[in-house]
């Protein structure tokens, strides 16, 4: 019970920032809110520079998996790591990080379906209309849109397994390396763990992102412009020459 109750601390800090963060925005930001949005803008920019104009309705999603992700790590640092079970991270439970995996495939598997509807949705995986250009390229399209579909299965698995791994064996390293050495050692390990918890929060949050861009975008899109391309080229032979 040790870790939930950690990870509920979490989520009472970050709501109650982002309360109190909310309720003293002026028009003349002071020290705090300057901070907050200098904050918000790097992963709202951030965000924007992977996806595009599309991922500006998930940055908040982004930024959520982040934040609350990161703060889970950053509170399995707190002396003594791997010695008392209170202090571990949250993300160093399998089962949690499972929890947010699933939340995250959910997400971006809901946002496919909704962009795309049902049909054109699991047309990606299904694409029984590549069989009107022949059987050969049906059989083909087909078994790459099975491969696909296996695929999106194996994403919550390797995103709360590589978390989960990472910072697991990051606080077993330390606990091991408290436990044979004298402070200094540890406390460069804890400032390296420090940065390598950050960016397991940016690339569990990243992923995300792009696994839910991946969903909503359309296979078509390429079919039709390769389509106009293709009808373009009758034109430009038909047209005499100088």
């Amino acid at each position: 019970m040790t870790r939930p109750i950690i990870v509920m601390f979490v989520v009472l800090l970050l709501i109650v920032l982002a309360y109190f963060g909310a309720r003293t925005i002026t028009m003349v930001p002071g020290k705090a809110q300057n901070a907050m949005e200098y904050v918000w803008e790097m992963i709202e920019g951030f965000g924007m520079s992977l996806g595009g104009p599309e991922a500006k309705p998930y940055i908040l999603l982004f930024a959520g998996f982040f934040l609350y992700i990161l703060f889970c790590n950053w509170s399995g640092l707190v002396p003594p790591v791997g010695k008392v079970e209170a202090l571990r991270a949250p993300t160093s439970d399998v089962n949690i990080t499972i929890g947010l995996a699933l939340v995250a495939f959910l997400f971006f598997e809901f946002q496919g379906f909704r962009h795309l509807g049902v049909r054109g949705y699991l047309g990606k995986f299904f694409p029984f209309g590549e069989f009107r250009n022949g059987v050969g390229a049906g059989i083909i399209a087909l078994f790459v849109g099975l491969i696909e579909l296996m695929l999106e299965f194996v994403k919550p698995v390797t995103l709360s397994m590589r978390l989960f791994g990472n910072i697991y064996g990051g606080e077993v390293a330390l606990g091991v390396m408290t436990a044979l050495t004298v402070a200094i050692v540890p406390m460069a390990l804890i400032a390296l763990e420090l940065m390598l918890n950050l960016v397991q929060a940016l690339i569990f949050s990243t992923l995300t992102l792009m696994f839910t861009l991946a969903a909503i975008e359309h296979h078509g899109a390429e079919e039709h412009h390769e389509g106009a391309t293709h009808s373009t080229e009758p034109i430009a032979q038909a047209a005499p020459a100088h």
